[in-house]
């Protein structure tokens, strides 16, 4: 590959890395609106409206991001590391992607509950924003690919861990010892604390897969 074929060809993969940030700040965008609503559990027709409005451009996003760097791979025929960062785009998105459908289907879970009485446990709170805090420093690494760049996001999915069995016990808690009408309001709140457990989890493949674009070198994380 000449250096001008091959000026062109790092011209297309900041395309492809910039397509790959637009959909991780559209699904953070998401995160973000349901940690408001967790906050103030108002508006939650509007929520919802808003995070489905956006999950259409993740969706779309996605696919932009499967079709050119299958373009790339097809077209250009990159090899070693260029190769691995095509690949990894591609399988970054599909995990912000499915980061984004489980803040929709939160998001619709709880237009169909009425949580204005309903306490919301601190410790949902605090792993939504470790979550939330998981994903934007996903994507930071995303950003700094080509920058050779590696992380440890993944250390910081023990604590999301660790907030999601303290949520469990506290919603439990609640639960006993709330009254009939309360609890089926209460149970969802398990499946909001999921939501944002497995967003982290998926956050934290994503910086495996950066640090194997970046080295070359598989970690267990990225395939568990």
């Amino acid at each position: 590959m000449n250096s001008t074929a091959r000026t062109t060809f790092q011209d297309e993969l900041a395309k492809l890395q910039a397509l790959v940030l637009d959909l991780g700040n559209k699904v953070k965008a998401n995160g973000e609106l349901l940690l408001q609503f967790l906050k103030n559990k108002e508006m939650v027709n509007e929520l919802f409206l808003q995070i489905k409005e956006k999950d259409k451009e993740i969706d779309d996003a996605r696919w932009q991001v499967h079709d050119f760097g299958d373009q790339l791979l097809v077209l250009q025929q990159p090899v070693a590391k260029d190769f691995r960062q095509i690949i990894t785009s591609i399988q970054i998105t599909d995990n912000l992607e499915r980061i984004g459908d489980h803040f929709k289907k939160t998001a619709r879970l709880l237009e169909k509950v009425s949580l204005a009485d309903t306490e919301i446990p601190e410790e949902i709170i605090e792993m939504a924003k470790s979550a939330l805090k998981m994903l934007s420093e996903s994507i930071t690494a995303c950003s700094e690919i080509f920058e050779g760049k590696t992380n440890e996001i993944a250390m910081l999915d023990d604590h999301v861990d660790h907030l999601y069995k303290q949520t469990v016990k506290k919603i439990v808690l609640l639960i006993k010892k709330a009254p009939e009408e309360q609890i089926d309001s209460l149970s969802k709140l398990f499946f909001v604390a999921q939501s944002f457990e497995r967003a982290a989890d998926h956050a934290a493949k994503i910086g495996h897969l950066v640090n194997y674009a970046v080295t070359g070198k598989r970690s267990k994380g990225q395939f568990t």
